[in-house]
This record gives C-alpha cells, structure tokens and sequence, in this order.
C-alpha cells in the first residue's frame, strides 16, 4: 500500500470518527449520567436496608440468644458447691442431675457437665465415658484453666455422631484459696441460630463466620466448617460493622462482629436483585439513543465491511492462542498490532493457569473443581468406576492440640501416601477441609477396597514426630450404576463414611 493511499484511508476513518462522536457524544453523556445517577441511589438504597436487617438480626436474634446462654449458665454455675467435687468421688450427683435436667428441658441446653482435677465427669444427659477418658485434656477443660475464674465460650464445632453444630461455655470451680477443683461447662446448639438467620429470604442469605472465615451458619450445611468462598472479604471487615460492594462476585455485603464473640454476622444480597430496575433505566436510556440511530446506520454501513475483516482477524487470534499457538496473518491490520502482541504474551500464562486450575495448592492433589468435572464426565460416558470419600478422624482435634501447622503436614503427607497406591488406578482429590476422594477406574469392587484398606492401613501405620499424635481414617466406597447422578453417589458414600464414623471409626465400609 502507498503512502498516498494509506493517507487517504486514515483520513477517511479519522473523519467517520470525528462523526460519531460528534452525533452520539452529547446524548451518551447525558444518558450515561442519568443512567449512573440511578444505579447509585438504587445500591444506596439497597445498602441502607442491607445494614438495618444485618443490624436487627444482630441486636434481636444473635446477641439476645447468647446472652441469654450467658444468663442460663450463672444461674446454674452459682449452685454448684466446690466441696461436691474435691475428692475422688463426686457427692450429690443425683440432686445435681436432677436439677440440670430441669435446666435441660426448660433452657434447651445440649449437655451440662463438670471435670474435675481428679478425672472424675459428671454430666447430664448421662453417658459413661471410657477409663481412659480425662476431662482435663478436653479443650473446654484447658480453655477455662488458662482464664481461670472468667467464664469463656469455646470454638464451635461440629458433632458428627448427631449431626448437631454446637457451641460449649466454661468456667472453673475453686475453693476459697483459690486452688482449682474443676471446670463447669455446657453446650448448647447454633441450629436456631442458622433458622432464625435464613428463614424465608427473598433474596440472598445471611452467614456466621469466625475471625479466619471459617462458615459456622450457612444455609447450605454441606458448607459448614469450609472457608468461605469470597475470603478476601475479611480484609473489609474493618470496623465493628460496615457495609460494601464487592464487584468481582457481584454481591453486596453487610457485616457485623458479635460482641464477646470471634464472630462475624454476614448478610449477603446479589446485585441482581436490582436488575429489573436497572433495566427500567436502562431501556429510557436507549429509546433517548434510538433518535440518533438513522444517522448512525448511514455511517455503520461504511464501516461495516471493515469492521468484519477486523473481526476475522481477532477471530483467528483468539482461536490460536486457546489451543496454545500463535499464527500471525501475513497482512495485519495496524490496529490489531497490540492485539497480537498482548495475546502472544499471555498464551504461555493461560495455559499454566489451565493447569494449576485443577490441584490444591496445599496438598498437590487434584482439587473438587477437578473431581466435579471427571466425575462426570465418566457418568456421562458411561463408564463403570467406584468412588471413595474418606475422612480424616478427630482432625479438628489435631488442629486443636498441636496446631494449623502440624493439621497440614497430616494432610500432605496422606495425600502423598494416596497419590503412591492410587496412581494407576484412578484420580486422588482432596474434597474439601479433611475430607479426600477417589475415582477408581477398576472392575473390581474387591480391588477397590483393597486398594482403600491399604491406604487406612498405610496411614495408621504412620508415625510422627509429634508425642501422642496418632492419625486415622474412615471411608466409605460406593459405585455408579444406571440413571446414578453425581451427588446420589456421593451421597452414597457420604452415608458410609458415616457409618464408619459411628461404629468407630478407622474403618472402611464398601457399598
């Protein structure tokens, strides 16, 4: 192409510009601010009654529930007589039993139950511990000990044998010198809590976090006890309540930090909600446009034929690089220069981002992202295979007792046990917290739980640096058969892990 030409093309395309924006600049100005001036006071609206439910559910639910806990507990705590618990035997276990199941029944408490220093445990509803069980090694125990005299709430956790989330409160039992006799401690449940926060929402939901982001109400109980998904939003929560916009997930966000609590009450709402609205707006914006749109097909139609081999280039760039390779045109258009140097640069990082999109980070297993996909692709194409869940016994008690640290070194070291026997046979993910899958591509359901056991066996047989750790796990191995979707076997073995869970643990139970 000669100078001269080129020239006169620029020209032209520099003068069909200049004609746009002179037509549309002054009615997309006019329209945009219109537009923006709607949308704000809608999120601000929108915000506003974000924070006054938040606010409610805070001062009328949360706070008033806890602080009646508090109240139920001093009741109880001030009847409780040192001398009682001082020896090796615990006096007046009946009148103390009888006057904590009026408690129990008339104040919905879970458990009330005292340790002593001499090992002993009372507790209603009564249940008899083993003789190698010692109260003074329980968290709630050497939680209450490290701030003796202050009445403390332990972290929540979740009770796999009932299915229940509950929550302990503590606080230790002196004589008049000041010596330590014991630890007063109850539990109670969190599910009222979860139905009074989520019932009958129109539009998004509320959640309980703890100060690491960890779920403790949520609607979706699978999510229990899992990290929240958006976490970065910690870093919002501030002050001692607030409100905000979070773009990347489209949700707007309202909090709350309980008092005495390392808890934080979280109300979500999708910006969705506000769609019909902004559509409303919207459309006003453009039949203001639409008067300008016979002068501009005038202009569009000159342009038309340009802008499709534009668009045939950026075709072909973009179908090179998602399969990794960049073929150049022999004759680029000028403007796509940057296009194409841009894409070349970011072809290599898409296809590692492809990669790492599919392990967890901690544990070098595939992640449940991965696991999602394969299992269904094989659903999809039919094919038989068998699929395990395991989960790691007493783990939230191993992070307790030695720490987040040590937790993970347990889960690493599993998963590379795992990747070792499963290997050849199949696909080892982490599902999520402790909780591990695999996908075995095997015929044999003998195989499968050979395979299972030898992983149960290899684990127990671990040893640790750490004193008195010892790890364990339970399974349960179900298998696909037709018309079987993806959660009705993972149901399956969800159920199995269960069992094993209730009949002991450290054991594998196959469908």
């Amino acid at each position: 192409m000669s100078d001269k030409t080129q020239w006169k093309t620029w020209s032209l395309i520099s003068r069909m510009r200049l004609g746009l924006v002179l037509l549309f600049v002054p009615i997309l100005i006019l329209g945009a601010i219109y537009y923006y001036h709607m949308i704000v006071t809608l999120q601000r609206d929108l915000q506003q009654q974000l924070v006054s439910r938040n606010d409610q559910l805070h001062n009328v639910l949360i706070k008033p529930y806890l602080d009646t806990l508090t109240t139920q507990f001093e009741l109880i705590y001030r009847n409780i007589n040192y001398e009682d618990f001082i020896d090796n035997k615990i006096t007046h276990q009946s009148e103390y039993l009888h006057e904590w199941r009026r408690y129990q029944e008339t104040a919905g408490l879970q458990y009330i139950y005292v340790g002593t220093e001499h090992r002993q445990l009372l507790v209603h509803p009564e249940w008899q511990p083993d003789s190698n069980f010692n109260p003074r090694i329980r968290p709630w125990y050497q939680l209450a000990v490290k701030n003796k005299g202050k009445m403390v709430w332990t972290e929540p956790y979740y009770d796999y044998i009932y299915g229940t989330l509950s929550l302990s409160l503590a606080k230790t039992i002196e004589d008049p010198t000041g010596k330590l006799v014991g630890v007063f401690s109850i539990d109670t449940l969190l599910q009222p809590i979860s139905k009074w926060l989520n019932y009958k929402q129109d539009a998004g939901y509320q959640m309980l976090v703890n100060g690491a982001g960890k779920m403790l109400v949520h609607p979706d109980k699978e999510l229990l006890f899992t990290p929240m998904k958006d976490i970065t939003w910690l870093s919002s929560f501030t002050k001692d309540k607030g409100v905000f916009h979070d773009k990347e997930s489209g949700m707007f966000v309202a909090y709350n930090k309980v008092d005495g609590q390392d808890w934080i009450l979280v109300s979500v709402v999708p910006e969705s909600t506000l769609q019909g609205v902004i559509e409303s707006v919207s459309l006003n914006v453009q039949g203001i446009i639409a008067l300008t749109c016979i002068l501009y097909l005038l202009l569009a139609f000159v342009w038309s034929k340009y802008f499709q081999k534009m668009l045939s280039e950026l075709y072909g760039v973009i179908k090179s690089s998602r399969v990794g390779t960049m073929k150049k045109p022999k004759n680029r258009m000028i403007e796509l220069s940057h296009v194409y140097d841009e894409v070349e640069k970011s072809t290599s990082e898409l296809s590692e981002a492809r990669l790492l999109a599919n392990y967890d980070q901690l544990t070098g297993l595939y992640n449940r992202r991965f696991f999602d996909v394969k299992i269904n692709e094989l659903l999809e194409s039919e094919i038989s295979f068998f699929l395990a869940i395991v989960d790691l016994d007493n783990f939230k008690a191993v992070n307790d007792t030695y720490g987040h640290q040590v937790g993970d070194s347990v889960l690493k070291r599993v998963a590379k046990l795992g990747n070792s026997i499963f290997h050849e046979h199949g696909w080892f993910c982490r599902y999520g917290g402790e909780e591990l899958s695999v996908i075995l591509e095997v015929r044999s359901s003998h195989l499968a739980a050979a395979l299972l056991e030898d992983l149960r066996h290899g684990v127990e047989s671990l040893d640790w640096r750490e004193e008195g750790l010892h790890v364990t796990l339970s399974g349960g191995i179900s298998t696909n058969t037709v018309g079987m979707k993806s959660k009705d076997i993972i149901k399956v073995a969800d159920e199995l892990v269960y069992k094993a869970k209730k009949e002991g643990k450290n054991r594998i139970y196959c469908i």
